[in-house]
């Protein structure tokens, strides 16, 4: 004879099995999330990179394609050791004078019908109603012998001399010798170097950072929409 089943004899569905289920659930969609998401992450990067990419080279054509200017170094080297490098973009016919008037510094000349002076630079050299004032220091005028990173004395005025794109030109408040040579000669820098030294950080442009930004918005909106699923 069989025995009716009784209640001890059944196994009972406990409590834990659908939280288990449910446990197991939100483990795989917070996997998924996060793998979604650092995909997506992914693909935003490799989109604004060739963005990025794309802009440097529009920049380099437009560089390029301008002939009607050029981009000339320039060195000054004042009393205190202090120094002053900067790369000037002028016109391709402007002389050295121009690139001083060109230039982020403060530039006092005088013209006596020779071509134009230096007579002080910054809080250097003297005022334009006495150019001279100094008798035994005057501002040295240099051009750069990219061949062999020497300094070579102006034989022309600042005014009368037309350097090349890329060229360096120097100068440095100096006294002179006996033979009227100046003394004192600007640190060596070339034209390379004083690009190094002077160029910003890129900034990107307003569309590459309104692309960024609105792929940021988007990865952002993609969490919240994954947060409440």
């Amino acid at each position: 004879m069989r025995r009716p089943a009784t209640a001890s004899m059944r196994r009972p569905a406990t409590a834990s099995t659908p939280r288990t289920i449910e446990k197991i659930r939100r483990r795989l969609e917070h996997t998924q999330f996060f793998q979604e998401g650092r995909n997506m992450f992914r693909r935003l990067i490799s989109v604004l990179s060739g963005v990025l990419v794309l802009v440097v080279l529009m920049a380099g054509v437009v560089l390029a394609t301008d002939a009607t200017t050029k981009q000339v170094g320039l060195v000054i080297a004042f009393p205190d050791g202090a120094q002053h490098l900067e790369v000037v973009t002028v016109p391709t016919t402007a002389t050295t004078f121009d690139v001083l008037q060109a230039a982020k510094i403060t530039l006092v000349s005088q013209d006596a019908g020779w071509g134009p002076a230096v007579c002080r630079i910054n809080h250097v050299g003297c005022p334009a109603a006495a150019c001279f004032c100094d008798t035994v220091h005057f501002w040295a005028y240099y051009h750069l012998d990219a061949a062999n990173n020497v300094w070579v004395s102006a034989s022309t005025g600042v005014g009368g001399y037309v350097p090349t794109d890329g060229a360096v030109e120097g100068l440095a408040w100096s006294g002179f010798d006996a033979s009227f040579t100046p003394t004192v000669q600007p640190p060596v820098y070339t034209f390379a170097q004083i690009v190094a030294q002077t160029t910003p950080v890129p900034i990107p442009e307003p569309a590459t950072m309104l692309l960024l930004s609105a792929g940021l918005v988007g990865l952002a909106g993609y969490v919240r929409r994954a947060r409440n699923r």
